[in-house]
């Protein structure tokens, strides 16, 4: 076969580069089979793995049916009302929309840095903190910090560098 392609070469020189050419395309057809795999095979392992992401994200300890808690939302303002009775607060934000929140006995109260509970909500004091709706759709607070915001002393000046 060796000698049959010297002799096409010394004979004729186009029968040569046919024969090359046609080898050139075979090897591009085969090449491009090859990479047509790699694609597909590579697109196929993408998809695979973001499933497996998301199924390992999604709650299964959730029942079918179930939604997802809403976000907190954070609010402060000044106490208008306080309904002991219902044990709400109703208080006006500083844009100046009126918001009542339900305290239960998960919320949390602070006031004054210090533990604190329902009785510790006067009107006219200062209230921040954060709230969610329940099943219900009543505005829940999660948080109750009662009092002004208290600043972060600042840092004693440092000492004069010794001369």
């Amino acid at each position: 076969m060796l000698g049959r392609r010297a002799a096409v070469w010394y004979d004729a020189g186009c029968s040569l580069n046919i024969v090359y050419i046609r080898l050139t395309m075979k090897n591009m057809k085969s090449l491009a089979k090859i990479c047509l795999v790699l694609v597909t095979a590579a697109t196929l392992a993408a998809f695979t793995t973001q499933a497996q992401t998301n199924s390992m994200t999604s709650d299964t300890n959730k029942p079918p049916g179930a939604a997802a808690k809403p976000r907190a939302k954070r609010y402060a303002g000044t106490i208008t009302s306080v309904d002991k009775d219902a044990k709400t607060i109703t208080l006006t934000l500083a844009s100046g929309a009126s918001l009542t929140v339900h305290v239960t006995s998960a919320t949390r109260i602070r006031k004054d840095g210090e533990p604190g509970v329902f009785a510790d909500a006067v009107v006219g004091q200062k209230v921040r903190g954060s709230y969610r709706q329940d099943e219900s759709g009543n505005w829940v607070a999660f948080t109750a910090i009662i009092g002004e915001p208290k600043m972060n002393p600042a840092a004693p000046p440092a000492p004069a560098p010794k001369q």
